[in-house]
């Protein structure tokens, strides 16, 4: 017996679902489990958090360790940035990204090694460029005090 899930990601306004497929129904042993890395992996390169004129980010995203490393530190970042490719929803990886503050001056040029960016950043007005495959796109955001940004940059196959 085959059970389904759908999954749905909103990217630019466009709604994409992803269907799921386990065998026999998946019990919770069965499903990947949610783990953060540990020292060891994250100083052998698996994660590597960094910093860049006083800004801290981390990108990845590949493998159920990344994603489990992701997930258990993402508190420590206040903007999140997802990218993919639409229609199809396919995650992306080697973006170059270009976060800008709100007079234009750059805060960091980094390229995202996974379909994720974590950044920490300061309260304040933002503009970040993602570029991909010849498209850059640009997206304006605001850091408030106590919320975390999630912006997904949806690139057109």
């Amino acid at each position: 017996m085959n059970m389904r899930r759908l999954y749905s990601l909103v990217i630019a306004g466009a709604l994409i679902s992803t269907p799921m497929v386990w065998a026999a129904g998946p019990t919770a042993s069965e499903e990947p489990a949610i783990k953060s890395l540990t020292p060891a992996e994250v100083a052998s390169g698996a994660l590597t958090p960094q910093v860049q004129g006083g800004v801290h980010f981390v990108s990845g995203g590949f493998g159920v360790e990344e994603r489990a490393w992701l997930a258990a530190h993402a508190r420590e970042f206040n903007t999140h940035l997802t990218f993919a490719v639409v229609p199809g929803g396919e995650f992306v990886a080697d973006v170059p990204v270009r976060i800008s503050d709100a007079k234009g001056a750059s805060i960091l040029e980094a390229t995202s090694d996974g379909p994720q960016m974590f950044v920490q950043l300061p309260v304040g007005k933002y503009q970040v460029e993602a570029t991909h495959d010849g498209q850059a796109i640009k997206r304006s955001f605001t850091v408030a005090n106590a919320r975390s940004v999630q912006i997904t940059i949806g690139f057109k196959k």
